[in-house]
């Protein structure tokens, strides 16, 4: 990341709270929670447009106001600069506590709501009264980016959907098969064969207690794991999946190169052993939240059971499905998760949905390209697809070692959001 004194002063960022309401569409609940914003002005001059980046299932942090994607555009247009965090996330919690109970007001249209709600109220400024407005969003914030736009026309103007899986998907197996085809295209000429050596072996060694006790002693796992269990099995995998899918998600083609060259060499090599239930029962409450989210609209489960993959097979669908029912109650069974998976899609539109002002962007080597638009929906609701590119890099700084295709994305998203926002 290059240097930037200037921008990236957090003296003119400031944290902003704003109260929301607990149900935005039930009159009788009367309930508010106080929501996290930050709000930078020194860029803004009077009639530049307001830029919303919309935060996603995590803590929110300023940097998307002192430097990228968003940034660069409130430069170049003199645009105010906010940070929304979304409920339930970060300091935005409407409950102090994780009741199960007390989750069921997180939901997609409840979030959009609060945007609506924030926006109408930086609206009410004076000053930005003839501000156009834009939401960003990259992953999961990038759907809702689309999905204002589609809900909110007469308030939002124009939405940049970065590497938006806006599909929901209860088995998203096409997320490891793409890992998989990541590597075979960009590893070593045996990376592949490699890689599936190696998931064999654990495989292997997992259908005895012989196998398992000289696994836990390669791996450094703690004696009091118990890895003759299925579930303490598939957390084992999943846990040596993550390498794999962090590369091709979030680095590049190169870095998929150099880990291929280090495969047999991936053990854990700490003094510490690895106990994987502090590993998974130690996870935060933002990472609850996403669960429940996943469990309840989304889906998104990661499997792994496809003979197109160098891995384990054995991340079944019913692993995740079993997850929702443990963390949240029986209730949350498959009927439930289908329902909300179909719910969601037909009131956005999956792949296709009716918008227009939406610039979709993509990264050609991110795992969750596979959810995404990447063909234009019409004139105005482009895809941009970026060649050799992880998973919201176009959100990101420019660097001096960023392709050329990756700094054209960036040219053509900011030509498309000031054109339609009539800023020349």
């Amino acid at each position: 990341m290059s240097t930037c004194p200037e921008r990236c002063n957090s003296r003119h960022i400031r944290m902003r709270w704003i109260e929301q309401d607990l149900d935005h569409f039930d009159s009788k609940e009367k309930r508010r929670w106080k929501m996290r914003y930050f709000e930078r002005l020194d860029l803004w001059k009077p009639g530049g447009p307001i830029y919303l980046f919309i935060g996603g299932e995590g803590r929110i942090s300023p940097h998307w106001a002192m430097y990228g994607l968003t940034y660069e555009l409130a430069q170049e247009s003199y645009g105010a600069i906010y940070i929304s965090e979304h409920r339930y996330y970060g300091a935005s919690k409407p409950f102090n506590d994780t009741n199960v109970g007390n989750f069921k007001f997180l939901t997609v249209k409840q979030a959009l709501a609060d945007l609506e709600y924030l926006l109408k109220h930086i609206k009410e400024q004076p000053d930005f009264s003839y501000s156009k407005i834009v939401v960003i969003g990259c992953s999961y914030s990038g759907n809702l980016a689309a999905w204002m736009r589609l809900l909110y026309p007469d308030l939002v103007d124009a939405a940049i959907a970065g590497s938006a899986p806006v599909l929901a998907k209860k088995d998203f197996h096409e997320y490891y098969e793409k890992v998989s085809y990541d590597y075979e295209l960009f590893g070593l000429s045996d990376c592949w064969e490699s890689i599936q050596a190696l998931f064999r072996k654990y495989d292997r060694l997992l259908q005895s207690d012989k196998g398992v006790e000289q696994l836990k002693q390669e791996e450094n796992i703690c004696d009091s794991y118990n890895l003759t269990i299925l579930a303490n099995q598939q957390r084992f995998l999943l846990y040596k999946l993550r390498d794999y899918a962090t590369n091709a998600q979030y680095h590049t083609p190169s870095d998929i190169f150099k880990h291929c060259t280090s495969i047999n060499n991936s053990v854990n090599k700490d003094e510490k052993c690895l106990d994987f239930n502090i590993y998974y029962e130690g996870e935060n409450d933002d990472f609850l939240a996403w669960i429940y989210q996943t469990c309840t609209e989304l889906g998104y489960f990661h499997t792994a059971t496809s003979n197109k993959l160098p891995f384990t097979k054995k991340i079944p669908l019913s692993y995740y499905t079993n997850m929702c029912k443990e963390r949240f109650g029986p209730e949350f069974d498959d009927k439930r998760i289908d329902d909300g998976i179909r719910n969601v899609n037909q009131l956005f539109g999956g792949l296709n949905p009716n918008v227009t002002k939406v610039v979709f962007t993509n990264g050609d080597i991110d795992p969750w390209s596979a959810l995404g638009i990447v063909e234009d929906l019409s004139d105005e609701a482009p895809a941009i697809v970026i060649p050799c590119t992880s998973h919201c890099k176009d959100m990101h700084p420019s660097e001096i070692n960023d392709s050329e295709e990756l700094r054209e994305a960036r040219r053509r998203i900011k030509y498309f959001i000031k054109k339609w926002i009539n800023y020349y």
